[in-house]
């Protein structure tokens, strides 16, 4: 599953959020807006590994990241440095990336959370290739999840098809829109997918402690 925790302002609700089903029954966990206080309290409080890499500092201090959480040992991590900072407030963003041992099995998971459209489509989607590029060909089971803030008119489109054309399943299609905003829902959050196939999938609309809602996928493990 992916969640974007709203700068883990609300640590408290989101791992009532997570312990319940169907959020509680998931292997992996990508999240971002995240603290390293934040993500080490919702491992402890949830029983997973995890790997945490910060992008920027907030003006409040707080470190402003993404994170992995799993079930499943953490073999190796890395974070990925993506172009195209915020002009106006010179955020960093980044993708983090771990290889999960499950069942003897290597699974790399992508936590990403790309710019905002003050980057422009271009941007975003530039941003989206330096993720594919840096784990192309390294493992056969893939999994890229996270906030592409895909809410400008086209750019969902644009960015299933840059994820289709390099391999990719749109593994979270039909899940509808993921974000509560002042302008209405918006489809910010999704997960792709190479190697494995999507079963069911869903967005959990209950509240969670963030404006986005998690998205969850179920695969099928391969024969």
């Amino acid at each position: 599953m992916t969640f974007n925790l709203a700068f883990a302002e609300n640590v408290s609700e989101a791992i009532t959020a997570l312990t319940r089903p169907p959020l509680a029954e998931a292997d992996v966990i990508a999240m971002q807006e995240m603290d390293a206080t934040s993500v080490d309290r919702i491992a402890r409080e949830l029983g997973l590994a995890y790997v945490y890499y910060p992008a920027s500092v907030q003006v409040d201090g707080d470190d402003f990241g993404n994170a992995l959480l799993s079930r499943w040992p953490i073999t190796a991590d890395r974070k990925i440095n993506l172009p195209h900072d915020d002009p106006y407030h010179q955020q960093h963003r980044i993708a983090v990336v771990a290889t999960l041992d499950i069942r003897g099995t290597p699974v790399q998971v992508v936590s990403v959370h790309n710019a905002t459209p003050i980057v422009g489509l271009s941007g975003r989607l530039d941003q989206a290739e330096t993720i594919i590029d840096a784990v192309d060909g390294t493992e056969p089971l893939q999994v890229i999840a996270g906030d592409f803030n895909t809410s400008d008119p086209g750019s969902l489109k644009q960015t299933v098809k840059l994820f289709s054309e390099r391999g990719y399943q749109w593994a979270s299609e039909g899940v509808g829109d993921t974000v509560d905003s002042v302008i209405g829902g918006l489809p910010l959050d999704s997960v792709f997918v190479r190697g494995l196939s999507a079963v069911d999938r869903g967005v959990d609309r209950r509240p969670a402690g963030s404006d986005h809602h998690p998205v969850w996928v179920r695969f099928a493990w391969p024969p």
